[in-house]
């Protein structure tokens, strides 16, 4: 899987104030750009989400024959495959919205919320025609593998990137591009005398990390 690219090398360059004329500069584009992209890496992998787009890409989850299971960030699905059952949007499936609102699904539910005591297949609009209530269907197991969805994940353009992760990427990258110059103590010396801590990230990226990541907060059957 190729790394995403969430912001520019110029606005890399911009923000921590280095020269725009890479042949002037230590930093090449070439080096920048490759820090771009451990920073859309590093961001995805840290958060659980897809935030570059992937177009027509095929992902595969567990589910654990529970109701609803997170997804990284599906942008639209073209089919969604349970059990090797083909399902239908607002039917038999539905999508979730992440919690800010930003146009990708980070949720996929399957059936209501049990409730009663009733059977758990129940909530499921076509039990019946899969033979939920048979017998070797129990709630709480699945195959590996058994949730298949084929759809275009990621945020599609810059213009429907929110400006926060193109701004923690650029954040991420320019810490990237300064940190070889604190690697031996962490720490980054100015001309002036002054210290610069580099031992840590910067806490933009801390606080996207932990408002950002994907967690499976609730267990239904």
């Amino acid at each position: 899987m190729i790394a995403p690219t969430l912001c520019t090398v110029l606005q890399v360059r911009e923000y921590i104030d280095l020269n725009t004329t890479a042949s002037s500069s230590k930093y090449t584009d070439s080096t920048i750009g490759s820090n771009i992209r451990a920073a859309g890496a590093w961001m995805e992998r840290r958060t659980g989400r897809v935030f570059g787009a992937q177009a027509a890409t095929t992902k595969k989850f567990t589910t654990h024959a529970k109701a609803y299971h997170l997804i990284p960030g599906l942008r639209t699905a073209t089919t969604v495959t349970l059990d090797g059952t083909a399902l239908v949007a607002d039917t038999t499936y539905w999508l979730l919205p992440d919690a800010q609102q930003t146009g990708l699904y980070t949720g996929i539910q399957f059936r209501a919320w049990g409730k009663g005591g009733a059977p758990w297949y129940l909530g499921v609009p076509d039990w019946w025609d899969r033979g939920l209530d048979m017998p070797g269907q129990p709630a709480g197991g699945s195959l590996p593998n058994d949730l298949v969805i084929v759809g275009d994940w990621g945020y599609v353009d810059d213009a429907t990137m929110p400006e926060e992760v193109r701004h923690v990427a650029k954040v991420l990258a320019a810490y990237f591009t300064k940190r070889p110059d604190a690697i031996l103590g962490g720490k980054l010396y100015t001309p002036e005398g002054g210290v610069v801590d580099l031992s840590d990230f910067p806490i933009e990226v801390q606080a996207f990390v932990a408002e950002w990541r994907l967690e499976q907060g609730v267990e239904a059957v």
